[in-house]
């Protein structure tokens, strides 16, 4: 029989103007251990269902079916130390943490590019999925066939902040927030600044991450966020370069060209500064 630890970054999704498409990753991780077993069992430290219903196992599932044992039975034990519903990657870990431990304990039948696209179609977008199984700075898109194209990129020279606050928001409810339709002039400030902070990724041009911002999702989801704008003044305050929403909130990520330090922000909020990784996701296979 066989044991499986997987490890998988946090992410920062959207990146300001990259709405569903750009990602990052952190050295920042969800830890998970399954293992064939004669029945099912779940441990978690995070409150999570510990029945079949639970998202890592449902990840696992979609992998266990295409190899044609459906419903198989793992004992699983989870340990994150990623926030919930705080825009750090959370879901996104705990599917690609399953699937990538489901397609090991199958023998990695499935491709990575097909794993990709399983855990793409899982989460709804390929933004924090990319970064997770991948490390790095990446931008994606789920093709009209079911695909993920991507490019990816190690940056370097450039420094995150993360403040989170002590209340979650739903993605649910920061999506719920969006309109239907945009001006065409919001759509071009927000693709023109998406394209600069990818380039700006790849080339460690961290000057140009001064123009990051958005007008598709930040501007309603703001408010949604109480002391948002307190928090990102104190950033710029400490020598941001720029500051967004990460992913669909409530966490604020900041952006510095050298290491950040006495960032004051308001009670209840708390910092953490993240270096970026650029390690994909780790896989250890062992006999028990």
């Amino acid at each position: 029989m066989k044991k499986v630890t997987v490890k998988v970054s946090a992410t920062s999704a959207n990146l300001g103007g990259g709405f569903d498409c750009l990602g990052l990753a952190y050295e920042l991780y969800h830890t998970i251990t399954a293992a064939e077993s004669d029945g099912f069992s779940l441990k978690s430290n995070v409150p999570a269902p510990r029945d079949k219903t639970n998202l890592i196992y449902k990840a696992m599932n979609a992998v266990f079916t295409l190899a044609g044992c459906p419903d198989r039975n793992v004992a699983i034990s989870s340990h994150s130390d990623i926030p919930q519903a705080s825009g750090l990657g959370s879901s996104a870990a705990c599917i690609v943490g399953g699937a990538v431990a489901a397609n090991a304990l199958c023998g990695n039948i499935l491709s990575q590019r097909r794993m990709l696209e399983i855990c793409a179609r899982l989460d709804g977008h390929p933004d924090n999925v990319l970064p997770a199984l991948l490390g790095g700075a990446t931008a994606g898109v789920m093709t009209e066939g079911g695909g993920v194209e991507y490019v990816r990129c190690e940056p370097s020279g450039i420094y995150c902040a993360l403040a989170t606050p002590d209340f979650p928001l739903e993605t649910q409810k920061a999506r719920a927030a969006l309109p239907d339709t945009y001006s065409r002039a919001d759509c071009v400030y927000s693709l023109s600044r998406a394209v600069l902070a990818f380039g700006a990724f790849a080339t460690r041009n961290t000057d140009a991450l001064r123009a990051i911002g958005d007008k598709l999702h930040e501007p309603y989801r703001a408010p949604l966020i109480k002391g948002y704008d307190e928090v990102r003044s104190a950033f710029m305050r400490s020598g941001a370069l720029s500051v967004c929403i990460s992913g669909a909130g409530p966490s604020a990520l900041a952006f510095f060209d050298k290491p950040p330090h006495d960032v004051k922000v308001p009670d209840g909020w708390t910092v953490r500064i993240l270096p970026i990784s650029g390690k994909p996701v780790t896989v250890e296979i062992s006999d028990i």
